[in-house]
């Protein structure tokens, strides 16, 4: 199985246009890495206004690692998924 990153493109209430697909299994690593963390942003955001949502949200955060590290696992170099844990 091959995994790309793709650029999309979206107006508001349009459906999203690829603009590129990037193949580079680096920048996979990275942007699981930022996707994780923004994730983890959102999370902690959402804890101050409301504990429960912030709590969902972070049940979110470990499924995105889980999903990332399996998939980094199966697919990649040794060494790679600490990256994203």
């Amino acid at each position: 199985m091959n995994f790309s990153v793709a650029i999309l493109y979206a107006r508001e209430g349009h459906r999203p246009v690829s603009v590129a697909r990037i193949t580079d299994r680096e920048l996979l690593v990275t942007v699981a890495e930022r996707a994780v963390l923004e994730a983890e942003v959102a999370a902690r955001e959402l804890t101050k206004g409301d504990p429960i949502l912030g709590a969902l949200q972070y049940e979110e955060v470990t499924k995105l690692r889980r999903i990332f590290s399996r998939m980094l696992a199966e697919h990649s170099e040794a060494g790679m998924t600490a990256i994203v844990m």
